[in-house]
């Protein structure tokens, strides 16, 4: 054993004992903490109550007869004794309590970066450009014609036997970082030489290879398991993925060759999520869709890409349902990426032109998770919150795939919004954004679509958005707090689904006017166009004012001052003088019309607010000896000669107002 070794030795017994003098001095402090505050010598505790449980026994002559061989007193010893009452002018004050002394945290010790890069990640990093360059170096080798075929894999089964040795020499050693790297790349390099041995030079039967390459695999994850060791996983993992498509032939069997990855792959989920390893459970997820694209990449796309994914998404899902107490986010977020995938590769296998088998698929993928979901199975786990998720993501790709549906985007636009519902309804985040999504995706193909026809699918389309925007906006009302931590946001900013609803009315109010008056000339064009502005909104402020909304209100006002606009720098270069009277004395009439209506509501609801009733100091009458506090009737019961009291309303100018 070398220095280095031995005064990394030393620096890790030294982070232990510092660790276990915090953890004593933790339970000191708690023990401190449990302990009752200790009694002044010079007071003596008040005598029990007659009739406590504590009260002990008579004096005797014999202390040995007394306190030895007497019988234990009867009692309920769980009862706390009753406490004397205090006298004094102390009585009745508590004791403060007793503080524990101040423990400083234990500082963390500064990171060692250069034992981390040198002796952990240099190694992980530099065993795989080995392993790349002894398979691209026997590809060279086997070019040039320097081997037979048997000597090729003989030697690679060596190699794989010499960093086996190398590895366990160096775990024995203390040096384990270098040793499990050591080890995953003698288990790699073997299934390399199996892989070739078959897949390239035909030199073993299918089932013998087969059974040497689940013999490898097992072999592998008892090193792995022995060592605990996730980088013997991971390194397992890349060789065992990439092996099939490095050493590949030419014109390879695809059904083999997705057989080899997915049963892979199976393996490896159940392993890492049997033995909690995380990163080795994504990468066993994340490399079988890497690999599948190289190879969509090299040989085309073929159907035994979206069996692969099918099934490994079944393992997922299996392990995900089996596996009930070890749900985390991590399951959730491998689940719900893993069904997207398979809704892409699906989507591949449409556009390939397997359109009607690509449908069934996402079909029943998308009733099984809604009846998951409606089961409730894991219901309050995170792998239950993707059930609808993945429901919703899985109905929105059927959507798409349906040909010839013009009415497509008003479906998803209501499906958006039930997902939104839900979601607000069962606290479900993940459910929220995909709703959000989804809507937004809906909302942008309509607003992109103009309406020709009256009787249009882009014409239902707009109308369902206007439907729906009100819907969501009437949703975050009744299920969302302004005090909710997590929701509160939407709450507070509801209100911009006010103004989108009005502004998106008021582009449908206008494509629907073009479309009826587009055969006629430009003085009805313009004058059809302003009067439905001026019309909406009127509409808009005498909702505001049924519904007690201002913003609603005020959204009108601004439509009206937008339609003046309109009129002027738009609309006067291309109409008549008949028509410009005609426009702005409507807009005129309208205008005044409407402040006129604003003084009323503010006469009827009273503007400011009711003020406080006046004191009855300031209300003159005729008997001086009668006096507010006096009198026993109502106000309005008084006698006829006592004014009412009004308070003075502020004088408003007509002019500036």
């Amino acid at each position: 054993m070398d220095h280095n070794d031995k005064v990394e030795q030393l620096e890790q017994r030294i982070l232990r004992l510092e660790r276990e003098v915090a953890e004593l001095k933790q339970l000191e402090m708690q023990r401190r903490q449990a302990s009752p505050p200790p009694v002044s010598p010079n007071r003596t505790a008040p005598p029990p109550p007659s009739g406590s449980p504590f009260t002990p026994p008579p004096p005797t002559s014999n202390w040995q007869d007394a306190y030895v061989n007497a019988p234990p007193p009867k009692g309920n010893y769980n009862a706390r004794p009753q406490a004397q009452p205090q006298s004094g002018p102390f009585a009745g004050a508590q004791r403060p309590p007793v503080q524990a002394p101040y423990t400083p945290p234990v500082p963390k010790p500064p990171k060692d970066w250069e034992h981390l890069i040198a002796r952990v990640w240099l190694p992980r990093v530099f065993i795989v450009v080995l392993i790349l360059g002894i398979v691209w170096g026997f590809i060279a080798v086997v070019k040039a014609g320097y081997l037979s075929e048997p000597i090729r894999c003989i030697l690679g089964v060596l190699v794989a036997a010499v960093l086996y040795w190398l590895g366990e020499r160096e775990v024995s050693k203390e040096r384990p970082a270098l040793g499990k790297v050591l080890l995953g790349g003698s288990i790699a390099i073997l299934i390399l030489s199996i892989v070739a041995s078959y897949l390239l030079y035909d030199l073993l039967p299918f089932i013998f290879a087969f059974l040497l390459y689940i013999g490898a695999l097992v072999f592998g994850v008892y090193i792995a398991l022995s060592q605990r060791s996730q980088s013997i996983v991971g390194i397992t993992l890349i060789a065992g993925y990439l092996a099939p498509v490095l050493i590949a032939p030419d014109d390879p069997n695809l059904w083999i060759f997705a057989g080899f990855e997915t049963i892979f792959s199976a393996v490896m989920l159940v392993v890492a999520m049997k033995y909690s390893f995380r990163v080795s459970y994504i990468l066993a997820f994340a490399l079988l869709h890497i690999t599948l694209g190289l190879s969509m990449i090299w040989y085309g796309f073929s159907v035994q890409n979206v069996v692969a994914v099918l099934i490994q998404h079944a393992v997922i899902l299996a392990i995900s349902v089996l596996w009930k107490k070890r749900s985390t986010s991590m399951q959730l977020g491998v689940l719900f990426t893993s069904f997207a995938f398979v809704g892409g590769w699906l989507t591949i296998y449409y556009l390939d032109g397997s359109e009607t088998g690509a449908r069934w698929m996402i079909a029943i993928l998308s009733l099984m998770y809604s009846i998951l979901y409606a089961s409730g199975i894991q219901k309050r786990t995170p792998v239950g919150i993707a059930y609808p998720a993945m429901a919703i993501f899985g109905w929105f790709l059927l959507l798409n795939m349906i040909p010839n549906f013009p009415a497509r985007m008003a479906v998803i636009l209501v499906e958006g919004t039930l997902a939104f519902l839900l979601a607000l309804r069962f606290r479900n985040k993940l459910q929220l954004v995909l709703a959000c999504i989804v809507y937004a995706y809906a909302l942008l193909a309509t607003l992109f679509v103009p309406i020709e026809r009256f009787w249009s699918a882009s014409a239902f389309n707009w109308l369902i958005l206007l439907i729906t925007i009100p819907a969501i906006y009437q949703i975050i009302g009744k299920w969302v707090h302004s005090e909710d931590k997590v929701y509160g946001s939407l709450y507070r900013k509801r209100y911009i689904l006010m103004w989108a609803e009005a502004i998106l009315g008021l582009t449908y109010l206008s494509q629907l006017v073009h479309v009826a008056s587009r055969f006629q000339n430009a003085d009805v064009r313009h004058l059809s166009l302003s009067s439905a502005w001026i019309i909406y909104a009127i509409l808009i402020i005498v909702i505001g004012m049924v519904v007690q909304k201002s913003k609603l209100r005020i959204i009108g006002i601004l439509f009206i001052f937008f339609t003046l606009l309109k009129i002027i720098f738009i609309d006067l270069p291309d109409i008549s003088i008949g028509v410009r009277a005609i426009l702005f004395i409507i807009l005129g009439v309208v205008g005044l019309g409407l402040s006129r209506l604003f003084y009323k509501r503010r006469d009827n609801n009273g503007q400011p607010p009711s003020q406080e009733p006046p004191l009855e100091a300031n209300i003159p009458t005729n008997n001086p000896e009668r006096s507010y506090e006096s009198s026993t009737e109502p106000l309005d019961n008084r006698s006829a000669d006592v004014p009412p009291a009004s308070p003075d309303k502020p004088k408003h100018n007509d002019d500036l107002s």
